[in-house]
């Protein structure tokens, strides 16, 4: 039966096709199966002319070689594979197992301990086994030795006429004989000819494995310098790492379940919108609830040693986009992203439920940017593009994901801005803005200015304290205590704090909200607040007084 040669397959093609060879190659056809000279599997994988430096192919070849019980090309292609990477432990395995069909047991168990060594801890289970068998079978052999020397001294001892069942089964305990059992004064234990047992042979022949033990492995410290594996780049195209959503050479590549590549970020935009793979349709929600999916170190390496000026004009045009998300807000050219959803209020903390593929997007790339804040505005039908053209920008303080997808995003407000402009990108709102400061309170109105500072906040805190205790531990849970006034509070950018607290507590219009937010002069937003205080708490009043009349 004759194998046809297969057509060479792409280095990142077809997962299906890679799986099915590679179940073939690394594990070899059941017990029986590989027996039949005519195997296809077989014949294929001895067929190979592997590269000299192959240490895979070397070793599955050795096994499928010894598996027809050739064990001297076994043992032939498992020592080539340990001089390709000494530092492996498959390798001595392999040797470990050829040259127990040779009856070279101290060769064996000398390889099978290289290999405990170098093997991970979770994996030593069947190498342990396999150390007790070749261990077993030395202590067989040697007794065995010593009983052919006893009888040709014409020693004929009963004990040792077959091999002792003990020995040839270590699950059997040894039989305890009272005559066998008795001590001659120097401690050794004596046959029933009188003669003392002594284990010379044993010990030399233990030393001596001990010694080559430690031979190998100062060998194997010495040859284990770095693995390199060579491979011919006129077999690889270069569009085999291309992603297939952008288009464009893959950067951080994440390999699905399934067995596709794309990038990182191509794949989270696509994770967004639904839960099946690009290309196959394959459910892939443990990549959606990782979030944070591992690149593909293989195919991230192979980029670099195959094309390293592509991975470098690849990386410098992600670096480019981060770079210009970064610098979001700096100037009139640069746009900062846009949520649009309610009025937020700065100092103010703005708790979001992003489910929307265009906000998850957005809330993604402010937080690869580094910038972590976007501009919050709310929804109005008579302005351009639907939102009012001033807002707050909201910082992130953390991002909290579901496995679904959803995130909460726990942000506060920061710096008011103006909207110059208005634009889109990638689904969600962008907008080029100036930065809101309030106005220099003259040094001649200062005075003026804090004794109306300090009438309203007294007003507000006795509006506070004069509401419902349901409603006001209902506002104590969400927004805190009122913020403490700050010192030279007219110097700051956004005026007090506690201002604004009470701005977010009130029960007001948003659209009265957005006029207070807008305004930059401190003493004429004190003025306002004042106003609205006194209205508030004058229908306060009339309603205890029409609940007290009735």
């Amino acid at each position: 039966m004759h194998c046809r040669r297969p057509r060479r397959i792409p280095l990142l093609g077809p997962l299906r096709a890679f799986r099915f060879i590679w179940s073939r190659v690394a594990f070899p056809a059941p017990d029986g199966a590989a027996e039949r000279k005519g195997d296809c599997e077989s014949g294929f994988l001895l067929s190979l002319g592997f590269p000299p430096n192959d240490h895979l192919l070397l070793s599955n070849r050795s096994h499928v070689l010894h598996t027809l019980g050739r064990a001297e090309e076994a043992l032939s292609d498992a020592e080539a594979a340990i001089r390709c990477r000494p530092e492996w432990a498959k390798g001595y395995f392999r040797r470990a197992m050829a040259l127990i069909s040779l009856g070279r047991f101290e060769d064996a168990l000398v390889s099978l301990l290289q290999c405990a060594v170098l093997e991970e801890p979770d994996s030593l289970r069947s190498i342990k086994d396999e150390i007790t068998k070749a261990l077993h079978r030395l202590l067989v052999k040697l007794t065995n030795r010593r009983r052919v020397s006893l009888e040709g001294r014409g020693n004929c001892l009963n004990g040792y006429n077959r091999l002792s069942p003990a020995l040839s089964d270590p699950s059997i305990p040894p039989e305890s004989d009272s005559e066998d059992s008795e001590d001659s004064e120097d401690g050794r234990r004596k046959h029933p000819s009188g003669v003392a047992a002594r284990p010379v042979e044993e010990e030399m022949q233990l030393r001596k494995l001990m010694d080559k033990y430690r031979h190998e492995i100062e060998r194997s410290r010495k040859s284990s310098t770095g693995y390199v594996r060579h491979i011919d780049l006129s077999n690889v195209e270069k569009n085999d790492f291309e992603c297939t959503l952008c288009y464009r050479f893959l950067y951080q590549p994440v390999t699905t379940p399934c067995g596709h590549s794309f990038c990182r970020t191509c794949l989270d935009r696509c994770l967004d919108h639904s839960t099946n793979c690009p290309l196959c349709k394959t459910s892939i929600k443990v990549c959606l609830s990782e979030r944070s999916p591992t690149v593909t170190e293989f195919v991230h390496h192979a980029m670099e040693v195959v094309m390293p000026n592509e991975c470098l004009d690849r990386r410098r045009q992600h670096d480019e986009e981060l770079d210009e998300l970064a610098a979001a807000g700096k100037d009139p050219h640069h746009e900062i992203p846009v949520f649009i959803a309610t009025l937020a209020i700065p100092t103010i903390t703005c708790p979001l439920h992003v489910f929307e593929p265009r906000y998850r997007l957005m809330i993604r790339r402010c937080m690869e940017s580094g910038t972590r804040e976007f501009g919050m505005c709310m929804p109005m039908e008579t302005a351009e593009n639907g939102y009012a053209d001033y807002g707050t920008i909201l910082e992130i303080r953390d991002v909290e994901y579901t496995p679904d997808g959803r995130a909460i995003v726990n942000t506060v407000g920061s710096r008011r801005f103006k909207i110059v402009s208005k634009s889109a990108r990638d689904g969600y709102n962008t907008a080029a803005v100036e930065f809101l400061e309030d106005n220099v309170v003259p040094t001649a109105k200062l005075g003026e200015s804090r004794q109306l500072h300090d009438t309203v906040h007294t007003l507000a805190s006795r509006w506070f304290e004069s509401i419902e205790p349901m409603t006001k531990r209902r506002i104590l849970s969400h927004y805190g205590h009122m913020p403490s006034v700050e010192g030279e509070y007219w110097t700051l950018s956004n005026g007090p704090a506690w201002m604004w607290w009470i701005v977010a507590i009130l029960p007001l219009d948003p659209r009265i909200q957005l006029s207070i937010l807008r305004e930059t002069s401190l003493v004429r937003r004190l003025e306002v607040l004042h106003r609205i205080l006194r209205c508030v708490m004058a229908q306060q009043r009339s309603r205890q007084n029409g609940a007290v009349s009735q």
